[in-house]
């Protein structure tokens, strides 16, 4: 489990203040996304400053052959299909960008909620999907669990037993995973669905 504390200026100790600090405290940041916008934004200020440098000083670099750049672009309309194909592919870059710095990333901490703004705690996805796991398995009649699938609003289990017969088991690993869900309370809530699948011993 991991948690965070420090002085949160002028924040209202409320439940609902901290759910929102302890989902901003545990956001996933997007690295990858920044250092490939960084690394290129980087490379194309260096080849332009390498190039006006050169130029300036009567030695054109011309690592960017220009003139055939230059050449293409007063043959080509903005209408023609290259034009329009290079500008969609820029375009549809630039939004993925867009999208990476917006959209929340996927976290490796589930945020849980709580009471204080300035003490915000959280489990990570692997302790989160292991402590369901021990609950679904000490459902009576589950023999074990296969697998358990963490989705934003809903998490997936599935229970294996040795009985044919199963009848109601599913209501029981449900009931047993909601239970443990109430008590450590994670960040959005998520509901309960579970598969119950026959195993021989």
């Amino acid at each position: 489990m991991t948690a965070h504390a420090g002085p949160l200026a002028r924040r209202r100790r409320t439940p609902a203040a901290a759910d929102r600090a302890a989902r901003h405290s545990f956001r996933s940041r997007r690295v990858w996304p920044a250092l490939l916008a960084a690394v290129l934004i980087t490379a194309a200020g260096m080849l332009a400053a390498i190039e006006v440098i050169t130029a300036w000083l009567d030695r054109p670099a011309r690592i960017v052959p220009y003139g055939r750049i230059a050449d293409w672009a007063e043959d080509t309309a903005w209408k023609d299909a290259p034009a329009l194909a290079i500008a969609g592919a820029l375009t549809l870059l630039g939004l993925l960008f867009l999208l990476a710095g917006l959209l929340p990333g996927r976290t490796r901490v589930v945020p849980l909620h709580g009471d204080d703004p300035d003490l915000t705690m959280g489990v990570t996805r692997r302790g989160f999907k292991a402590a369901i796991a021990s609950a679904a398995e000490g459902a009576s009649g589950v023999s074990g669990v296969r697998r358990v699938r963490l989705r934003r609003r809903r998490v997936k289990v599935v229970a294996l037993t040795p009985v044919r017969e199963h009848g109601d088991l599913g209501e029981r690993v449900t009931a047993a995973v909601g239970d443990l869900l109430d008590r450590i309370q994670p960040l959005p809530a998520r509901k309960v669905a579970v598969r119950v699948k026959y195993r021989e011993d």
